[in-house]
């Protein structure tokens, strides 16, 4: 603390100690005037968000109303245009215009046109077209500068005609463009086209142009907004700037002059109506095109690929807010200076006593008086009772002085004992903390440990683990335990340890990792959570035991002396396991059994070391031609079964078929050529017992042979 800062505190606490009227003044100002500060301020926040929450939802209202009007007015047109296209007379006139068109344009001027006059006075549509299949403009009921024109010409290619008349034709359906520039009529204007089929045929497609100012009549309207309410409607050019779709409110040249409302909007996107062109909908207190803060509701209009935004001045709808705010603030001021004037009263009447009782306490305790002969003081109140029971108090003081201080020269006598005590026991603990220290080092050169981090970093390991995997504690810590990860190692099995250990249980298994220099070594391992004073896991922490001696033995338990490829006990082992996994996981698995046809004549033409020999050479052919997922082995004498994991009987056929091949095809020793017969079967979900899948592709094996050996039998 800086000295300027002491000083002040000691003055403001003398301030607060020796004037009880000071402490009194304080706390009736914390218990009165803080609460009702506290109160009036709660009071002014909830107002605040119950009119925002207010005026937020009415806009959404008031908004969603305008938008299904739109989206109802332009259905309506779409629909109106869809009837008129499967009219008959459409089609006839159609059909007159565009041969007309084709060998004499003039002859449409003589073409009784009130039908389509008709249907435009009645809509009160600007403009009706018909178009061929080409995007000739074969009829326009204003007869502008577009009339016989193609939209594909630079003229019209990139107008909003040409946009409904392209996606009509490729969607077959009704379409909409949206507002843009239309230089033939000199204005923007959005068109609507749709298909006229005779019998499906493709005849060609109408269009209507929709007269923005009816549009506009059902949009621009600010009635229930306000004075500063106003709505707002943009559409996306291709340069990304938000266009003005309407007349505004603070622009009426807005639409007619395309003014920018945002620019490089992929950029920005903090006004209402950026978010709703981009499909958002909701409301929120934001800032308009102006600059001014504002309430705004937005939404989208999927048919004309337009935002709406209705809006009103954040400051019109907080002005009540404000007003009440001032004259609350009024009423305040004068029930403070109220509540201050009582309290000044009051503290008047109790301070007095109290004042000339602490200064007798002041002087009896600098001239050390006796106690005893303290002298009551003479008022008919709380302070007077309080000064008589005072006197008595420091009579009975006197008496106990004595007393405490036997008990102080006791207690110095036993605190003296403690201590020693305490110093016997702190010696005691450095003994065991030695002694645990050395444990702790035995721990870490002898037992492999690790621990890692939530997220499965390594944050700490035992010398132990350093030494058999060969890196370093730096090489070790920050890296994932993947470092050591073997690739003979199942990735299904990582996956069933980190969900085991993340639902905060223990996991126990044998995991084969790789050292720093490529070689191998087992562990049985077992990794448990670590949980925070929360409950929360924090961390993993694992010891392992190195079992890479008894794996060994194990390899030698599981592998055929001949082939050295599986035995026939690993493969029923491996069975139990792969029917267990396709029944949690709902999954499949598929059986090969092979067999050396005409095996015997080997053994009895050549000697049964030429027969070990082949029996070698086909179990080689069979492990290096299938996947490393696949379990092959040696079913008994010259029998042959692959497990094939999540394999088809389609799948595993194809597999047989390639290993028929690669034995038909290879040149053995001394015998030179040799075949074998191969069953394929797949599990099927009503299998109990692995034996049913083997029952099958032994049947399948024997049907192969039936029918005359070196082929493949599915079953």
């Amino acid at each position: 603390m800086k000295p300027h800062e002491y000083k002040k505190e000691t003055k403001m606490s003398k301030w607060y100690s020796l004037h009880i009227k000071n402490e009194i003044l304080l706390w009736f100002f914390v218990i009165s005037i803080i609460p009702l500060l506290l109160i009036s301020t709660l009071y002014f926040i909830n107002l605040t968000s119950a009119f925002e929450t207010h005026t937020k939802r009415y806009l959404s209202e008031m908004l969603q109303k305008k938008v299904e009007s739109t989206e109802n007015y332009i259905d309506g047109i779409k629909d109106d245009l869809k009837f008129i296209s499967t009219i008959g007379k459409t089609k006839e006139l159609f059909r007159e215009y565009n041969e007309n068109f084709a060998y004499n344009k003039e002859n449409n001027n003589k073409i009784e046109s009130l039908y389509f006059d008709n249907i435009i006075y009645k809509r009160k549509h600007y403009d009706l077209f018909l178009i061929n299949p080409d995007g000739d403009i074969i009829y326009s009921h204003k007869n502008e500068s577009d009339l016989y024109k193609n939209l594909k010409g630079v003229l019209l290619s990139k107008s909003g005609l040409a946009w409904a008349f392209d996606k009509s034709r490729m969607l077959l359906d009704t379409e909409i463009s949206t507002f843009s520039y239309y230089a033939p009529s000199k204005t923007h204007a959005s068109f609507i086209a749709s298909p006229i089929f005779d019998e499906k045929k493709l005849l060609g497609i109408i269009a209507i142009q929709i007269s923005p100012q009816k549009l506009f009549e059902r949009i621009v309207n600010y009635d229930g907004l306000g004075e500063s309410g106003e709505i707002v409607a943009g559409y996306l050019d291709n340069n990304s700037n938000i266009i003005a779709a309407i007349p505004l409110k603070y622009r009426p040249n807005a639409f007619n002059n395309q003014l920018v409302l945002q620019s490089n909007s992929r950029e920005q996107n903090n006004l209402p109506v950026t978010k709703a062109v981009y499909g958002g909908n909701g409301s929120n207190i934001s800032y308009d095109y102006r600059g001014i803060k504002i309430f705004a509701a937005w939404r989208y209009i999927p048919s004309l690929r337009w935002g709406m935004v209705a809006k009103i001045d954040y400051e019109e709808v907080m002005k009540p807010i404000y007003k009440q705010i001032m004259i609350q603030t009024i009423v305040l001021f004068f029930v403070i200076i109220l509540i201050l004037t009582a309290i000044m009263i009051i503290t008047k009447h109790i301070v007095e006593p109290i004042q000339i009782l602490t200064q007798k306490v002041k002087n009896l305790s600098s001239d050390e008086k006796d106690l005893t002969t303290i002298d009551t003081i003479d008022v008919d109140n709380e302070i007077g009772a309080l000064s008589k029971s005072f006197t008595q108090m420091s009579k009975s003081l006197s008496e106990s002085q004595k007393t405490i201080r036997d008990y102080a020269t006791e207690l110095e006598k036993k605190v003296e004992l403690r201590t020693q005590e305490l110093k016997n026991i702190q010696i005691k603990l450095l003994e065991a903390n030695k002694k645990l220290q050395k444990d702790l080092n035995i721990i870490d050169q002898y037992v492999i440990t690790s621990s890692t981090d939530v997220d499965g970093i390594i944050t700490e390991v035992s010398t132990a683990l350093c030494l058999i995997t060969g890196y370093e504690k730096a090489e070790l810590i920050g890296k994932r335990h993947s470092i050591l990860r073997h690739p003979d190692m199942d990735k299904k099995l990582y996956i069933d340890l980190w969900n085991t250990i993340t639902q905060g249980k223990s996991w126990r298994g044998e995991i084969k990792n790789q050292k720093k220099d490529g070689s191998f070594y087992w562990v049985d391992v077992v990794i448990a959570p670590l949980f925070d004073q929360n409950g929360q896991i924090e961390g993993y922490h694992s010891i392992r035991q190195n079992i890479s001696d008894k794996k060994y033995i194990e390899e030698l338990s599981i592998r055929d002396q001949l082939t050295q490829i599986f035995n026939r006990h690993h493969l029923e082992s491996c069975f139990k396991k792969e029917l267990e996994r396709t029944k949690r996981y709902d999954s499949t698995f598929s059986v090969i059994l092979a067999d050396v046809d005409h095996f015997k004549l080997v053994n009895d033409n050549y000697g049964h070391d030429v027969g070990d020999d082949v029996l070698i050479q086909i179990a080689s052919l069979l492990k290096h031609n299938t996947r490393s997922t696949d379990i092959v082995g040696r079913w008994g004498g010259e029998e042959f079964l692959i497990i094939c994991p999540e394999s088809t009987a389609t799948d595993t056929q194809a597999v047989a078929e390639n290993l028929r091949n690669k034995i038909e095809n290879f040149s053995f020793n001394v015998i030179g050529s040799k075949s074998c017969s191969f069953g394929v079967s797949e599990f099927k979900s009503s299998d109990e017992e692995y034996k049913e899948v083997i029952k099958r592709a032994d049947n399948a094996l024997y049907k192969a042979k039936e029918g005359g050996r070196n082929r493949v039998v599915v079953l």
